[in-house]
């Protein structure tokens, strides 16, 4: 490969691929078939230069010989002859630089490593939480955003546990220079790493934190960010330039001694997966569930055999507080408009949110029965939105549900007024574990109670009189037999 001029990231020209960049791989991911889950379909990378500019690069599949093992994350390279391609306006789509376009390596490419980069370069552009959260920054539906943002922690929760370890989390709020508070959850291991910082560190000097790559959140009308997968980074008073100069900010505005010590608990209304399952609600048969006429909380367990087909498996949901939203019919508007169908929110929107309503069919051994399973129970067990599903999926029912058949799980099942009223036996599924521990102390309670029940029915029946020959009537002993 010979020795070209570098070209900067932002000097891209499209219409020439006969250019060299010099850059550093700054995160690397492989993503999967949608077709084949366990198939890899690119690798997907954030390229940094020395400018500090970021543009996004993949390879797809049939060139995994050429490249994949010479690509790592952290290293330097410069790349010779490469395509530039358009991002996707997928709803699937992840875009993670300002730039239109993004990088398609191809058989031409060349690569080679380079050991002279900047250290203190990460390629951060910080956002200010005013306009996070007055939703200046839109969120829209054909490109998930993603941000950087920087501020002292002024509050925190403790870890909230999950039988996943990437689904345990901690909720902070952070503060910047301008006072304003915006909230950030942090998922997994970066979870564990900000709860251990806190745990070890002396805390009477205020801790800042930067979170690369930061996924803005709208829960329910709540705006905040939080991290995606291993693509966020986060810094934890990391000796850096952007927090060193921070902090040096804090200092000049004399708001470094209101913030020391600050960092409060945050109370939260987490009840763990023991107490729900094993300790707070009754655990009943499907059978015995079915006797239910007041609205109540329940424990079942059973196996997911099927999805009915004939009912719908998503709603079209308010992005503001989640309820149904219905398309408004006759509109003027060029594009669909839809009306949440919440009387106190009753607003309306062009990008409704696509989320779950999956009707599930669930069996024991003493029945079966249809349960509702909505979105965050559903996105937990399946790892991808009901949005990103229907962006994709060909035809009505998703072969992706598919994944759910089969599963043996534990569920909190809620009755409602509206089940109640209306005589509707298809309840709601209001949590939901695969934990195997909880699902067999479930099944040893279900199986107490069986032989508690049994010896009481067999004395029942004993007792029965029943006909025998000649018309007379007895005591059967041998309609049960016990040993």
């Amino acid at each position: 490969m010979a020795t070209s001029k570098i070209t900067f990231i932002k000097d891209i020209n499209p219409v020439n691929s006969d250019f060299t960049i010099k850059v550093k791989v700054l995160k690397l991911w492989t993503l999967n078939s949608k077709f084949n889950e366990n198939e890899k379909y690119s690798i997907e990378m954030i390229l940094l230069d020395e400018q500090g500019s970021l543009i996004q690069a993949n390879v797809f599949q049939n060139l995994f010989y050429q490249f994949e093992k010479s690509l790592r994350e952290g290293s330097v390279y410069e790349f010779t002859t490469l395509s530039v391609a358009k991002h996707n306006p997928h709803p699937k789509s992840t875009i993670f630089s300002d730039l239109p376009n993004k990088i398609t390596f191809i058989r031409e490419t060349e690569l080679k490593e380079s050991l002279n980069f900047p250290k203190n370069v990460f390629g951060l552009s910080f956002v200010d939480f005013q306009k996070i959260n007055s939703k200046v920054i839109p969120t829209q539906r054909s490109v998930v955003n993603f941000i950087d943002v920087i501020g002292v922690v002024v509050s925190r929760t403790t870890i909230i546990p999950s039988q996943k370890k990437d689904k345990q989390r901690i909720h902070l709020e952070l503060k910047n220079l301008d006072g304003v508070l915006l909230k950030v959850t942090l998922w997994g291991h970066f979870a564990n790493k900000v709860y251990d910082y806190l745990d070890t560190h002396n805390t009477d000097d205020c801790v800042v934190i930067i979170v690369q790559f930061a996924k803005i959140n709208d829960y329910r009308g709540n705006i905040g960010v939080a991290s995606y997968y291993d693509v966020t980074t986060v810094f934890i008073n990391t000796d850096i330039d952007e927090i060193k100069q921070f902090r040096e900010k804090l200092a000049k505005d004399n708001e470094s001694s209101q913030l020391s010590g600050t960092i409060s608990l945050i109370r939260t209304k987490h009840v763990s997966l023991n107490d729900d399952f094993l300790k707070n609600n009754e655990v009943k048969t499907i059978y015995k569930s079915k006797e239910l006429v007041q609205v109540e909380e329940f424990i079942i367990v059973g196996t997911i055999i099927g999805i009915r087909q004939d009912k719908p498996w998503c709603y079209q949901s308010c992005p503001d507080c989640h309820v149904k939203a219905v398309e408004i019919p006759h509109c003027n508007e060029d594009v669909k408009l839809y009306k949440c169908t919440n009387v106190e929110c009753n607003k309306s929107t062009k990008v409704p949110i696509p989320r779950y309503m999956i009707p599930v069919c669930v069996q024991d051994d003493s029945a079966s029965t249809i349960l509702t399973m909505f979105d965050r129970e559903a996105y937990g067990l399946l790892g991808i939105s009901a949005r990103d599903l229907l962006g994709f999926s060909l035809g009505i029912y998703p072969p992706e549900l598919n994944f759910l058949k089969n599963k043996h799980l534990a569920f909190k099942v809620s009755v409602t007024k509206y089940n109640v009223n209306f005589q509707n036996s298809v309840y709601t599924i209001s949590r939901v574990t695969e934990e195997k521990q909880i699902i067999e102390s479930l099944e040893r309670k279900l199986l107490q109670f069986e032989f508690n029940v049994l010896p009481c029915l067999c004395f029942f029946a004993l007792s029965l009189p029943i006909g025998r020959e000649g018309g007379e009537t007895g005591t059967s002993s041998s309609l049960f037999r016990l040993n």
